[in-house]
């Protein structure tokens, strides 16, 4: 029988170096996701929130232990914030009916058709709560006069991020299927793997701009730029 062969990290150093390391590359990547957006669409908000969840999930993990606690927890925490999300969206249909009496076309862009489906759906309610606050941004000043307020909108778009990482943070621990400290290096390698991504495309992106690129360098030794890519090819 083969034996599994242990995931071996993708990084040298201490786990806590990188992952401060890549924490202060994902604070840069919120600065400048519109700039990376426009050079490589796959760097959106989602992506900037989905690489915050792999670190948190990342700076829990424990060696050589494994991760049904954790999973569970988690669990806990998603179905809570989807009760929570299940009653906000109900809450502000309720405020869209006030402000747009009789405008069914008008629920439908707040995502009121697809709520049956999403209730139970963590995922289709993440895509809701995100139509959700797009329209209730746009239709704030509507939707205040009737009792909406700007806190509110805040506390749900809140939510909305709350629940997204909370969503990609459980599927990343569902996808590790080994035990103990591979486990552990598995979930290392996750959060290290987005700031490979980010690096990769910021040689070429900030390719005029060498102290931008150094704050995206993996390691000091690392080169600044990209030899043979020239700026406006993303990497493959």
């Amino acid at each position: 029988m083969k034996k599994h062969k242990p995931e071996e990290r993708l990084y040298s150093g201490a786990d806590s170096e990188m992952r401060q390391a890549m924490r202060a590359m994902h604070g840069h990547y919120l600065t400048d996701q519109e700039a990376l957006g426009a050079f490589n669409p796959t760097f959106t908000a989602a992506f900037g929130t989905q690489w915050l969840a792999a670190l948190v999930v990342a700076e829990k993990a424990k060696p050589g232990v494994a991760l049904r606690e954790d999973l569970k927890e988690n669990t806990q925490e998603v179905e809570a914030l989807m009760e929570k999300a299940r009653n906000e969206v109900q809450t502000l249909f309720y405020y869209v009916e006030q402000a747009f009496p009789g405008n069914a076309a008008r629920l439908d862009q707040y995502g009121k058709k697809q709520y049956p489906s999403a209730r139970k759906k963590h995922d289709k309610m993440c895509a809701l709560l995100a139509l959700a606050t797009e329209a209730a941004t746009r239709d704030q000043s509507a939707l205040a006069a009737k009792g909406f307020t700007a806190d509110r909108l805040a506390a749900l778009l809140q939510l909305a991020k709350d629940l997204q990482a909370a969503d990609t943070a459980q599927e990343m621990r569902k996808g590790t299927n080994t035990e103990g400290s591979d486990d552990y290096v598995h979930l290392q390698n996750a959060a290290y793997k987005f700031g490979q991504q980010v690096s990769k495309a910021a040689k070429v992106a900030f390719f005029q701009d060498p102290v931008k690129q150094k704050l995206y360098r993996l390691s000091d030794d690392a080169p600044l730029d990209g030899p043979g890519i020239p700026p406006g090819n993303p990497p493959s």
